[in-house]
């Protein structure tokens, strides 16, 4: 079956953003960070007005390329923009294993994300420009 190489990247990325968010949201459930939370220090981490705007701002990264496949005409723009992106998010995800002892479930989501976003690197870095195709092809 041939799908879209773009909505296979979008989708990849709504589904880590999803991850994201519940990964969030299980922490919320989880009486010892919830507790962290209400004392705005979490794992050693001061959650300041600051903080919160970085963490808005990253995470625009995965966001924004849930739509950006489907905008950006340019193939080799947009490789560019998913290798870097993917490269970011994944960093930015590993580095969060070494903030304090992460719980289990923590550790799950993070390597799902982990996962996701390295696959998006390394397929896009494979992508072949070469075909001169505005809408690459991939089969699955």
């Amino acid at each position: 079956m041939n799908l879209n190489r773009r909505n296979i990247y979008s989708s990849l990325w709504a589904f880590v953003s999803l991850n994201y968010l519940y990964a969030d949201l299980v922490g919320l459930m989880d009486v010892n960070l919830l507790t962290q939370y209400q004392t705005g220090v979490v794992n050693g981490v001061e959650i300041t007005p600051a903080f919160l705007t970085l963490a808005a701002a990253y995470m625009q990264i995965p966001l924004a390329n849930v739509f950006l496949p489907h905008v950006v005409r340019n193939a080799r723009l947009l490789r560019r923009i998913q290798i870097i992106s993917g490269t970011i998010a994944t960093l930015a995800q590993g580095a969060t294993l070494f903030v304090g002892t992460p719980a289990p479930y923590y550790v799950l989501f993070s390597m799902i994300e982990m996962a996701v976003t390295s696959y998006i690197v390394v397929s896009v870095a494979r992508w072949n420009l070469a075909s001169g195709s505005k809408t690459p092809m991939v089969s699955v």
